[in-house]
């Protein structure tokens, strides 16, 4: 009999193992980074295809990037940092629980209209007023085909390579380029690689004006920045804005379930029950029902 149970249990352990490990590979290496595998005050250059540990600890310099790839996420790692591993895990972790956060910060396709290209004065106020009209011309087509193939990396995932771009065309041109719209391919790349801080500036930037096509989208990812952020304030009254700018909006049922989380979290349960009830009583076949429900368990 006690043969049989230590067999079960040499079974279960083989089967749980793989589910709880996470596979860790360094993807992309930019400038001067190092790695410590074991954690043990032991750095090393990165390599690509290296395998890292729970332990892992990486250091960046202030030309550094790296990107790893987690259990099938990319996550991108910018310069001047000290990054354990660890804490990457639990970032990953928190955001597979929101198993439907990718449908709640979806992302606005936006379209580039032709009577939405930069003027000759404007190119001419950004790159020299002594600029020739040809000129001017050669470098509005680079700008845009720059600009284009930012968004197409955007919209495949490629989020390290889409990060560089947009973050030269803001440093060329200004954070405010094409009326935010940089700013909101660049802070939503920073925020789906897990780099919550990087992100803010833009995303903020990106809610100024309401009446662009990605406002929904970026007040969304916004909001959820300062959520994994533990600013749940600032977090409260983004996801509040959604719900008063798109009271009939796709996100407001996610918007009433992450205002119940951040007021938990606050240790606010009495507000925290009111928005998880409006899940329950209103929002009864959306993706986020059962999620209200588990987290009324623990008020």
């Amino acid at each position: 009999m006690r043969k049989t149970l230590l067999l079960f249990g040499f079974i279960f352990v083989l089967c749980v193992v793989p589910l709880t490990a996470s596979e860790i590979y360094v993807t992309y290496i930019i400038g001067d980074c190092m790695i410590d595998v074991e954690g043990n005050g032991k750095w090393q250059d990165p390599l690509i295809d290296m395998e890292l540990k729970e332990s892992s600890i990486i250091r960046t310099d202030f030309n550094g990037e790296i990107e790893l790839e987690i259990d099938g996420n990319a996550v991108s790692i910018g310069p001047n940092s000290y990054m354990k591993i660890s804490s990457l895990l639990e970032k990953v972790s928190e955001k597979r629980k929101m198993r439907w956060l990718k449908k709640a910060t979806k992302y606005a396709k936006v379209v580039k209209k032709s009577d939405d290209k930069w003027s000759e004065t404007a190119l001419a106020g950004v790159r020299g007023d002594r600029a020739e009209k040809g000129e001017l011309e050669w470098v509005e087509d680079f700008e845009d085909d720059e600009y284009q193939r930012g968004m197409e990396l955007f919209e495949e995932g490629s989020y390290t390579t889409a990060i560089k771009i947009f973050a030269k065309i803001i440093e060329e041109d200004g954070i405010d380029t094409q009326g935010g719209e940089a700013s909101y391919y660049l802070g939503v790349s920073l925020f789906n690689s897990l780099r919550y801080k990087d992100a803010l500036p833009y995303l903020v930037e990106s809610i100024k004006n309401k009446g662009t096509s990605f406002y929904e989208s970026a007040l969304m990812n916004y909001a959820f920045t300062q959520y994994f952020l533990r600013n749940y304030r600032e977090a409260i009254e983004g996801f509040t804005s959604y719900t008063e700018d798109f009271s009939e909006g796709d996100f407001v049922p996610y918007s009433f379930l992450m205002l119940g989380k951040c007021y938990k979290d606050m240790g606010l349960k009495k507000e925290a029950r009111v928005y998880f009830t409006r899940v329950e009583q209103e929002f009864s076949d959306s993706d986020v029902y059962m999620d209200a429900l588990n987290e009324m368990k623990d008020l």
